[in-house]
């Protein structure tokens, strides 16, 4: 995994680079042992979001630890009426293609993505460059939970649904959308050839 630099994200980002903003909602929080029970993502541009992912996948409840449970409250009655976790997955990759990963914490969400498509035996994701809000966030001494760094750029936040894959995608979409407002290029130079 290589976090790319801040200002090579910036720069990549104002050419025009698809990248795919994505949380994951796990049993646990062991990277290499725990199951991820809901994924959830966009693709995302300078152009704003596009298209959408969101899937919950079964998890036998006795491999949910409680604390988990009582981060992203998501019911047992939905994790046992989705589909199996290779499918999802599977679909979940094939959605992505080989776009740039984007997460809030991509230091958890990345090896817990591979080593859950290698538990299912599928390979690992096709691109190991990624770029992480939290760390941009801490370069940039800014605050570093989601929530907080959500109500420092003034997005706003339904409590409840925080921690609910997609929906924390799209805060983090919106995040990202105001530090790159601040982050415009605003010297560009342009020639004209006659």
């Amino acid at each position: 995994m290589k976090i790319i630099p801040f200002q090579d994200f910036i720069r990549r980002y104002f050419s025009g680079e698809e990248f795919v903003v994505f949380d994951t909602e796990t049993a646990g929080l062991n990277t290499y042992h725990d199951e991820i029970i809901e994924v959830g993502a966009t693709i995302w541009t300078k152009d704003g979001a596009k298209d959408s992912f969101q899937e919950v996948m079964y998890v036998h409840e006795n491999r949910i630890s409680p604390g988990a449970r009582a981060v992203h409250k998501i019911e047992q009655s939905e994790i046992n009426k989705a589909r199996q976790p290779k499918e999802v997955l599977a679909d979940f990759v094939k959605f992505c293609g080989k776009r740039v990963l984007i997460a809030h914490n991509i230091r958890f969400d990345y090896p817990m993505l591979n080593s859950n498509l290698i538990r299912h035996g599928l390979l690992p994701y096709p691109n190991d460059e990624v770029a992480c809000t939290l760390a941009y966030a801490k370069e940039q001494q800014l605050p570093g939970k989601l929530s907080e760094l959500a109500r420092h750029y003034r997005v706003a936040t339904e409590g409840d649904s925080l921690h609910r894959a997609l929906y924390d995608v799209k805060v983090t979409t919106k995040v990202l959308s105001k530090v790159m407002k601040e982050n415009e290029p605003s010297n560009l130079q342009y020639s004209l050839i006659i």
